[in-house]
């Protein structure tokens, strides 16, 4: 199973921001099903992907508003193994990345 949140927050033009990353989606003929939880200044997806994050779509969204933030979180299980992550992109550039892996409830 693989789970995926996505984020975006920051002092910033958030409306223009969501119809960029749709219109980008849209395009894409990779981009999986998700469901969007937009809140006051911040917008939230989340998604179950079988191929990965959208992360292009998210890139390139985040290089037309560089005011704001993208921060993405993930939890993928497999088997025994269960694997954490964490990215933040800015200006259409990751700044941020963490990944923690545990096998059987141990650290790996």
């Amino acid at each position: 199973m693989f789970t995926a949140v996505v984020r975006i927050t920051g002092a910033g033009r958030l409306e223009d921001f969501r119809e960029r990353l749709r219109w980008l989606m849209v395009r894409d003929v990779d981009a999986e099903e998700y469901s969007e939880h937009h809140g006051e200044g911040v917008l939230e997806y989340r998604f179950e992907p079988k191929l990965g994050i959208p992360f292009p779509a998210f890139v390139e969204a985040s290089a037309n508003f560089p005011e704001l933030r993208v921060e993405a979180q993930w939890v993928q299980s497999r088997d025994e193994d269960v694997i954490h992550g964490r990215a933040v992109i800015e200006a259409g550039k990751l700044v941020e990345r963490e990944i923690e892996k545990k096998a059987s409830g141990k650290d790996v």
